[in-house]
């Protein structure tokens, strides 16, 4: 591998690491990044010398996160993996599903609590409504980044913020 390369990849690690993931998910991620088209579990093994079992599940994790995508080539009976067209909007829908999840809960829990619990139903409005803007500002960001990069609004999201 290019030490340019080789360098991206390690770095990419490091951050991804930094973000809770494991360092060889990043690795693999930086390399898809700049590998310019879909690689099998084998050659991504190859290329970042690690076990194929432990690429074959941080890829799955990839995958979960919406940053890669498992694609197939015809007449070939292995999973390739390639970058998703948009990993960033594929990551923050990803991410805000988390949050309208989050939403769910803190709204139950907010009606559910006894009323002598009255700080900590404080507490999670403070939560529900940071929750909230988060979805609501990420639809915002979401909306600029395809007017930039498309020219039109982006697709709607799959469900609004409770």
């Amino acid at each position: 591998m290019d030490e340019a390369v080789q360098q991206f990849v390690e770095r990419m690690g490091m951050v991804c690491e930094k973000e809770g993931m494991a360092r060889s998910a990043g690795r693999i991620f930086g390399l898809l990044l700049v590998g310019g088209r879909p690689f099998s579990l084998d050659e991504i093994a190859e290329k970042l010398q690690a076990s194929k079992a432990g690429i074959s599940t941080n890829c799955r994790m990839l995958e979960q996160f919406g940053m890669i995508e498992r694609v197939s080539s015809l007449g070939d009976r292995r999973d390739f993996y390639r970058v998703q067209d948009d990993p960033w909007e594929h990551m923050m829908r990803v991410a805000q599903q988390r949050w309208r999840d989050m939403v769910r809960i803190l709204a139950d829990a907010q009606t559910t609590l006894p009323d002598e619990m009255e700080d900590g139903k404080r507490t999670l409005g403070t939560a529900l409504q940071f929750h909230q803007l988060l979805i609501r500002d990420v639809d915002r960001l979401l909306e600029h980044w395809h007017e930039l990069q498309h020219g039109g609004a982006a697709p709607a999201p799959a469900e609004n913020a409770a």
